[in-house]
């Protein structure tokens, strides 16, 4: 186990001399989420169970649940082979305080330096090869001002954990065995035999929470609290996603029946909050509970707000964009996906033009030709316009001269 060296100096010490000090060994906590199993507990005839501080589950349920699977519940943790941890458990059973804390060797150097009492600074040597801690905490005074000698960069502040005296025998006993996620025992609690809640139960239910009679409220709470919760996980999620706020204001949330229902989530009555669809597909999804039915019917519920944060959804993405039916039907297209546009299917495919080389050639050489015959033509006209008027000769006899002339030649003119 964890264990910190807290040292406290004695009043009179100050940077140049340290005449005693005392030492703590204060008992650490680990964080029991990091070893508890979220998922997996399937109650076996025989198991001796024990609840940890903090486990919220209505004890006339419990009872029914031991009697039904064959298991009991134990007051005394070495007795048990199965233990079940609440989601505050590790806040009943510890104490929390903000602590300054400097590197052990540090420390050791710097007592050295003011401490002329051999006996504290073995003291001081022993706490550290039996702990193995490589820090020395204590408040700021004695860290700050004395040991770090106001160097900021030599000392640090943090929470620390610690175990409180009444559950130190407890704690050591439960750490070693398998602990799992209240959770996994509240999925047995209401049986078989309890309320399924599915859409159209999760209708009425809506309805009376819409109502403004404070009654409806309290009882389609408990209703979602004696509800099967593993069959009835989307619709729960969808309710208090929904109605959060006014769950929030409903003094029975913090009843241990619905208290129960929460901790199914791991979650206590202040963290009800809204929940929007990417939010409850990975809750249903971390209890391996998802399937595509789910997920058609939240995007039926909340498309609306799907398509106005899909910028920034992890679950949900679009993978098409088209356009309506009426141009599809003009541009003769039976689909038209603009973010894969190699997907386009044409309906009247146009005959491909395929174009001989040989015949593009000759078009553009006759083309040329044309252009080239057509210049001609309009300098010949100007110079014969120009010259009629330099001999005063009219312009159409000149011109039936120069046709005959150039027919003589077979010159082609056009």
């Amino acid at each position: 186990m964890k264990q910190f060296i807290n040292i406290k100096l004695d009043n009179n010490a100050d940077d140049k001399s340290i005449r005693s000090f005392e030492l703590e060994l204060l008992e650490g906590a680990d964080d029991l989420n990091t070893i508890v199993n979220t998922q997996g507990y399937v109650p076996v005839k025989g198991d001796m169970i024990y609840l940890l501080p903090g486990v919220n589950i209505p004890r006339v349920k419990l009872k029914d649940l031991a009697l039904n699977l064959g298991i009991r519940v134990v007051r005394d943790p070495a007795k048990a082979n199965i233990i079940f941890a609440g989601r505050n458990s590790i806040a009943k059973i510890t104490s929390s305080r903000w602590a300054y804390k400097i590197n052990s060797t540090c420390a050791l150097e710097r007592i050295k330096e003011l401490c002329n009492d051999d006996f504290y600074i073995q003291n001081l040597e022993t706490a550290i090869a039996s702990t193995g801690e490589t820090d020395i905490f204590g408040d700021y005074n004695d860290i700050y001002n004395i040991l770090a000698k106001g160097s900021r960069n030599d000392y640090t502040s943090s929470y620390i954990y610690t175990i409180d005296p009444e559950y130190s025998e407890m704690y050591n006993t439960v750490k070693s065995k398998i602990i799992y996620s209240e959770a996994e025992l509240l999925n047995n609690i209401n049986g078989d035999d309890s309320t399924i809640i599915d859409y159209d139960v999760y209708k009425q239910l809506k309805s009376m929470f819409q109502s403004s009679d404070d009654d409806n409220h309290i009882l389609a709470m408990e209703i979602m609290a004696n509800s099967h919760y593993e069959k009835s996980i989307l619709y729960l999620l969808m309710l208090i996603a929904d109605f959060n706020n006014i769950i929030s204001n409903t003094h029975t949330k913090n009843h241990v029946n619905f208290k129960s229902m929460l901790g199914y989530f791991n979650w206590i009555p202040r963290q009800v909050c809204h929940q929007d669809s990417e939010d409850i597909i990975k809750i249903v999804d971390g209890k391996g509970l998802l399937t595509l039915d789910m997920i058609q019917v939240l995007y039926k519920e909340y498309a609306n707000d799907i398509h106005r944060n899909i910028a920034y959804d992890e679950v949900f993405e679009i993978k098409e964009i088209t356009i309506t039916q009426e141009y599809l039907d003009k541009l003769n297209l039976t689909s038209l996906n603009l973010i894969n546009p190699e997907e386009l299917e044409v309906t009247d495919p146009v005959d491909e033009i395929v174009v001989d080389e040989m015949v593009t050639d000759e078009l553009i050489e006759a083309a040329l030709t044309n252009i080239n015959r057509n210049e001609l033509k309009s300098e010949l006209i100007a110079i014969e316009e120009e010259l009629s008027q330099e001999q005063g000769t009219p312009g159409e006899e000149l011109n039936n001269n120069q046709i005959e002339e150039t027919n003589g030649d077979d010159f082609e003119w056009f």
